[in-house]
């Protein structure tokens, strides 16, 4: 064998055995590389979990990039004012501008239920954000197709009244269109206008709500045109589902004859709302206080009322009414698990519930009657079905008759 090819194969050894000096270099390398570890609530996620909490991130990542993201739960339904039956609620949420990442995710929920008694009703209220969070526009609708109960005005016709088919009930059908517009005019400061658009027609009117003084005032079919302006000073995190920050509302709002409406008269609402965190991450503490006064020609389905899902749960919707109402709640909110947990994609700490205890009262303008409080209580389930919005299941209860009313909605009540 020749020189040149003796040094041809010393020189291929040295390159085999360098090359497989290099692979056990970079084996014990990768081997001594550290592991993926993610500790949650103080231990380490098991390979099982940390898949799953790798999925969770790149879900949510992924869903808050989407033009619109679509949420739709429904099932069985009572209230007091329609008996058993089916609802359901869709939230969509979404950027009006994708570029826009200051702006919180626009949400329009849409609610439904069809009951037993021949209920029919459509409602939501969202809200638009557009410019990063410079101007925000607030919408409620609903539509109602139902059999109602008229108790009269005032407490002491409404609590001398007995419910019933020959003496309270009567056919309702109601349409509602409220937008608000507000600019922030200042940081956490908010100005607007408004206007409110609603149709009232009530048939089957029994004799005994025909000879109610007060809603004899006021023709079967109505439509109230009004418009308005309000101020906000507003810190909340998140309008939806906030956890912390403070709300500060003032709104008044004219309807008239000469806005195209049947009848003259103004409301005025004065809203507070607090949230604190209290106790552990997803723990809050919430409470509003609230009045609305009437005056002038108030139509009786546009009364200040309370016992609606947005505020003394339990109590049948819109009996107390008056020219003046006022009500004040205590809300504890629980989401179970830590913030890391929910990062995990533990189903656990999508889930949480509420319990609160309010009052309310009516009067005639501008005074409410200060010893006549109505007491109500609830529980209520949660789930949060997408990042700050939580669908909700709530059970109210008034104490002054039997059973309970449930409640299912995509907001919080506020």
């Amino acid at each position: 064998m020749s020189k040149v090819t003796l040094s041809i194969l010393a020189f291929l050894g040295l390159f085999v055995m360098k090359a497989m000096g290099q692979d056990v270099e970079m084996s014990q390398s990768h081997d001594s590389l550290p592991k993926s570890v993610v500790v949650v609530d103080g231990k380490e996620l098991t390979p099982k979990q940390l898949e799953r909490y790798k999925k969770q991130l790149r879900r949510d990542s992924i869903r808050a990039t989407k033009r619109i993201w679509w949420s739709i739960l429904g099932g069985p339904s009572y209230t007091p004012e329609a008996s058993l039956g089916i609802g359901g609620a869709a939230l969509a949420s979404f950027r009006i501008n994708p570029d826009d990442t200051l702006s919180q995710r626009s949400f329009i929920p849409a609610g439904f239920n069809v009951t037993l008694n021949g209920t029919f009703v459509v409602a939501g209220a969202g809200t638009l954000f557009f410019n990063q969070n410079r101007f925000r526009i607030y919408v409620s609708y609903s539509y109602r197709n139902d059999p109602a109960h008229y108790f009269g005005k005032g407490f002491e016709t409404i609590e001398n009244t007995i419910q019933s088919d020959s003496t309270t009930k009567y056919r309702r059908s109601y349409f509602q269109l409220y937008p608000r517009f507000v600019w922030e005019v200042k940081p956490h400061v908010y100005a607007g206008t408004l206007f409110d658009v609603n149709f009232t027609k009530s048939g089957d009117v029994s004799e005994y709500m025909q000879s109610d003084p007060y809603f004899r005032k006021f023709r079967s079919k109505y439509v109230n045109v009004g418009i308005g302006a309000l101020l906000q000073y507003d810190t909340r995190d998140d309008v939806a589902t906030p956890t912390s920050g403070m709300l500060l509302s003032g709104i008044a709002k004219v309807y008239g004859k000469y806005l195209g409406g049947c009848y003259n008269y103004e409301i005025f609402d004065l809203e507070y709302r607090q949230f604190k965190q209290v106790f552990r991450p997803r723990s809050t503490l919430a409470w509003v206080a609230r009045t609305q006064i009437g005056v002038g020609n108030v139509p009786y389905s546009e009364l200040p009322y309370f016992g609606s899902p947005f505020d003394l749960r339990g109590y049948y919707w819109g009996k107390y009414r008056d020219k003046t109402s006022a009500y004040a709640i205590v809300e504890y909110r629980h989401m179970f698990g830590s913030p890391e947990k929910y990062k995990s994609g533990n189903f656990l700490a999508k889930c949480g519930f509420v319990t609160w205890v309010g009052t309310g009262t009516i009067g005639n303008a501008p005074i409410v009657d200060w010893n006549k409080w109505k007491i109500n209580y609830g529980v209520g389930l949660r789930f949060q079905i997408q990042p700050g919005k939580n669908f909700r299941l709530d059970f109210g209860k008034d104490p002054s008759q039997k059973g309970i009313a449930f409640y299912m909605n995509m907001t919080e009540a506020f």
